[in-house]
């Protein structure tokens, strides 16, 4: 097997800028070259380790939902889950709380559990580094050879089209190679898969995988902000626990797949958030101190405190918190250097109770499938001479009128069960999904799986249509978003790729 890696085992600003590209609005999706890492480990560098498995509905046809559909069943993840799980060290594939926190209450709050609204956890991994996870094994390996620094600049087909002949790739000293294989597996994440697919159009002029107009369409990512505000009857569980293994677990606020059915919804999930931390009218010490070192963060993980203007009077604002609750801070940073930055398993985020027990409240929601929202080639090139990708990401109304009706459910179920109330403006809502924009680095579809060639790029076994030996191992694949972070499922799929392909190259006789 040879792995081509388009970096080095460093991250390097001139080949991370070959990722740069365009946006039809800037102020609704970050940049291309934001969230994603050209480097042995890729994003995995500065994943925050979220883990959570997508929702059966998720992959089920839904009258409510244009375009929605996978063409394989909840059981062919259900089946490479617990595996990826192991793969990513998030602990047993548990996210009942009930069973993963035996002895602890399952609700997030006294009494709140309906037919709408139950709690669900999400997983953290360490953070896993996947190269740091695997690299040994793999430069170990006499079946692998890995080529650093080689960017994978052309899939070249055979003159038919149907099948790979072989790849171009380019080292950082502008040397060519020809590399041939029997079977080609293109996992460059969910834009540059799509953008190499575009671009390898000699033999194919829409490029690969785009025969009926597909490649490229589908763009998704997740809806997230914060905006309301939940006050509870008692104190929630909102805090980060450990299950018996050490693993950090959260619980959230899910929206059942009853109600979403029923509603007509999209799939949401909700939890308790800081408030605007670049405002100083929070009074918090920590928060403060948060905004205040702000630059010396990752940018994906500053983003929103860098966006909001800040004048000199509010600088000064956040100095007064600190200097006037210098103890809440000093324990704060004591417990977060042992348990972050000492940690070999991190703390995952910053996430502070109420004496009031009202917190902002944050949701992360599904986009709907929309193939108006598109990823296509720029006519500017980078230095290699590939064309730089084109997003136009675009929300629905399907999207924001969703969220707000979410809103309405959670809020009745906490006025039902006494557990609390929510206090929200539907505009506000509406208002904060459009500003916050496509939800960092979820970079989906674009390349969808799909039975029928006329409506996807890739089939079921995520071969490209139409090509016999190329597959794609990305969440360009997804034909829908879930509410769920993406990266155990871009695993699960890839484990089942793997088998799959494992499969066809064993000799005649071997079980694989």
């Amino acid at each position: 097997m040879i792995l081509l890696e388009a970096g080095g085992p460093k991250t390097n600003a001139k080949i991370q800028a070959l990722y740069e590209g365009e946006l039809v609005d800037s102020r609704s999706h970050p940049w291309l070259h934001q969230f994603r890492v050209r480097a042995l480990g890729g994003s995995s560098r500065i994943w925050g380790g979220r883990c959570l498995p997508f929702d059966p509905i998720d992959l089920e046809p839904r009258d409510w939902v244009p375009n929605t559909g996978w063409p394989i069943q909840y059981e062919d993840l259900l089946a490479y889950y617990p595996a990826a799980q192991a793969l990513a060290e998030a602990g047993l594939f548990d996210y009942d709380p009930a069973s993963a926190l035996p002895g602890a209450p399952a609700a997030f709050a006294a009494g709140l559990e309906t037919a709408a609204v139950t709690t669900r956890l999400e997983r953290f991994s360490k953070p896993t580094n996947f190269w740091n996870r695997l690299g040994d094994d793999l430069t170990a390996s006499p079946k692998v050879q890995l080529l650093l620094n080689a960017a994978v600049t052309g899939v070249r087909l055979g003159p038919d089209g149907a099948a790979v002949n072989h790849v171009e790739a380019v080292d950082r000293l502008g040397v060519k190679r020809r590399v041939t294989a029997r079977r080609y597996v293109l996992a460059a994440g969910g834009l540059e898969t799509v953008r190499l697919l575009l671009a390898s159009n000699d033999v194919k002029p829409g490029g690969i995988g785009n025969d009926h107009d597909q490649l490229g369409r589908y763009y998704m990512s997740h809806t997230a902000a914060t905006s309301g505000y939940v006050t509870f009857n008692s104190p929630p569980a909102f805090d980060y626990e450990r299950d018996a293994e050490g693993v950090y677990v959260r619980r959230r606020l899910w929206l059942t797949e009853a109600a979403q059915r029923e509603l007509k919804l999209l799939n949401v999930a909700f939890r308790t958030h800081l408030p605007e931390i670049a405002d100083p009218a929070h009074k918090d010490a920590i928060l403060s101190a948060m905004y205040l070192v702000k630059d010396f963060v990752l940018y994906e993980y500053s983003r929103k405190m860098r966006e909001r203007p800040v004048t000199l009077t509010d600088a000064l604002r956040h100095l007064r918190n600190i200097i006037v609750n210098p103890v809440r801070l000093a324990r704060f940073s004591r417990k977060w250097i042992t348990r972050r930055v000492l940690a070999e398993r991190k703390l995952p985020s910053v996430v502070l109770g109420s004496n009031r027990n009202r917190f902002a409240l944050e949701f992360h929601g599904e986009q709907a499938p929309n193939p108006e929202s598109r990823l296509t080639l720029s006519s500017e090139r980078d230095r290699l001479g590939m064309p730089k990708l084109r997003a136009d990401w675009r929300l629905t109304p399907l999207d924001t009128e969703s969220l707000v009706r979410a809103y309405g459910v959670l809020a009745r179920a906490l006025e039902e069960t006494g557990a609390g109330r929510l206090d929200y403006d539907p505009e506000a809502v509406r208002t904060e999904t459009i500003r916050a924009g496509a939800y960092g680095g979820h970079h989906l579809g674009g390349a969808r799986m799909s039975t029928d060639p006329t409506q996807g790029v890739v089939d079921a076994d995520c071969r490209v249509h139409g090509v016999d030996n190329l597959f794609v191992a990305s969440s360009a694949v997804f034909p829908t978003s879930g509410q769920a972070n993406p990266t155990l499922t871009i695993l699960a799929l890839t484990l089942r790729l793997a088998d799959r392909l494992a499969g066809e190259l064993a000799p005649a006789g071997d079980p694989r």
